[in-house]
């Protein structure tokens, strides 16, 4: 009942007004409200940390397709259907995050879906909403902090350091890619994906899978030969496909 509320509520902000801003207060409450009620034996820390990926997923997810829908006036129909699918991956968020042995496939995907739709929503803020790069390099940097730090907090000893320092190399990636934004048309599709979404994520699942399994004991070299190569390939086609001048 909670979250078929939040989604009516989102979809009227949305689609039919300009106070998208009420969102962020709104969720980060609701988000953490709800948590603490589920996780009533962890720290209030580790409730907060846990509450901010659900209101980042809702906020990205919405502000993404709120963008692509200004950009080709999707039918409400649609802007309903895909609201729906976001509020899915938001209830998965919810239970990866409330369960004692969250699943690892899922949780992995989750994080880098997430990933891939904040820096394709940082691309459109750059291209579309003309936003000062300053603004859009903080909300980067904090953006995938926050989405590393919850990844982080289950196995490792130190989340702060490592997010830092992730975030920080994807605050530097972004700030040359926004030399060029390169955005991708899906075909039959009104999604776009940007070059920069792209090249983050696949080094997220690189890096990511092989501390994974160093932190849980299981990495071997057939591991790290297959991470090192999927983000290898990833990164070769879009060096080769990619237009190398300014593309907005």
């Amino acid at each position: 009942m909670f979250s078929v509320i939040q989604l009516f509520v989102i979809i009227a902000l949305l689609y039919y007004s300009t106070l998208q801003v009420l969102l962020i207060p709104i969720l980060l409450g609701a988000n953490y409200l709800l948590l603490r009620r589920l996780l009533i034996s962890k720290k209030q820390t580790f409730i907060f940390a846990k509450a901010i990926r659900p209101c980042l997923w809702l906020l990205v997810s919405f502000g993404y397709i709120y963008t692509v829908h200004l950009l080709f006036l999707i039918p409400i129909i649609w802007f309903v259907l895909l609201s729906v699918v976001i509020m899915l991956g938001y209830c998965a968020v919810i239970w990866q995050d409330i369960s004692l042995e969250p699943n690892v496939l899922i949780e992995n995907t989750l994080s880098l879906i997430l990933v891939f739709l904040g820096i394709s929503f940082a691309s459109l803020l750059l291209a579309f909403w003309h936003w000062p790069v300053a603004i859009v390099l903080l909300m980067v940097w904090l953006f995938t902090f926050f989405v590393a730090i919850t990844w982080l907090l289950d196995f490792s000893n130190t989340p702060q350091l490592l997010s830092s320092l992730w975030a920080l190399m994807c605050v530097e990636l972004f700030w040359i890619m926004s030399r060029w934004i390169n955005l991708y048309h899906l075909p039959k599709t009104n999604l776009l994906v940007s070059q920069a979404a792209l090249t983050i994520a696949a080094l997220a699942y690189g890096f990511g899978g092989i501390y994974f399994h160093y932190k849980k004991h299981s990495l071997r070299n057939a591991l790290i030969i297959e991470y090192i190569s999927v983000t290898a390939v990833i990164f070769i086609a879009l060096i080769l496909l990619s237009k190398w001048a300014i593309v907005v």
